[in-house]
């Protein structure tokens, strides 16, 4: 006797009773430990998804006056507009936080910002400046929720 099951493609030749009860039990073992419920894993697996889709805050404009030896009439600014990546879930909790700590927020930034170095400032990709806004952030909302710093419209001005 054969015995095929159509999911795991399973031929067994069966030669006695006894064979034809274990090969019913193996069977049964097999296709009752595959048992799962499709949609519910797909839903769960896009509610995940969802939850972890990063969205962009807007952080503000920013001009930075940066300090110049006292012998010298030179000024030196930057002006760049930055936004964060955060969580979708933690959005509403930090566009909560920025309304209500954003003074403080941008006064930490721009003294953080004032301490980087002329190195750090001529980095094409400007990771110090960078680091410094999410650690700046980070340190000020619950949860550190932001995940990465884009910067639009960066300018660095000597003259």
């Amino acid at each position: 006797m054969t015995v095929v099951t159509s999911s795991s493609v399973l031929f067994v030749f069966v030669q006695s009773n006894k064979s034809i009860i274990r090969s019913v039990i193996v069977i049964g073992c097999m296709l009752a430990s595959g048992c799962f419920n499709a949609e519910s894993m797909i839903e769960a697996h896009r509610a995940v998804a969802i939850r972890a889709r990063l969205e962009e805050v807007d952080l503000g404009e920013f001009h930075v006056s940066l300090p110049q030896p006292a012998e010298t009439t030179a000024v030196a600014e930057i002006q760049f507009h930055a936004f964060g990546q955060v969580a979708n879930r933690d959005l509403d909790g930090v566009k909560e936080s920025l309304e209500k700590n954003g003074t403080q927020l941008r006064h930490r930034l721009l003294l953080a910002t004032r301490h980087l170095t002329p190195e750090e400032i001529n980095d094409p990709e400007l990771t110090s400046l960078r680091t410094h806004i999410v650690d700046v952030f980070n340190e000020s909302l619950p949860g550190a929720p932001l995940q990465s710093v884009g910067i639009y419209h960066f300018r660095f001005s000597n003259f």
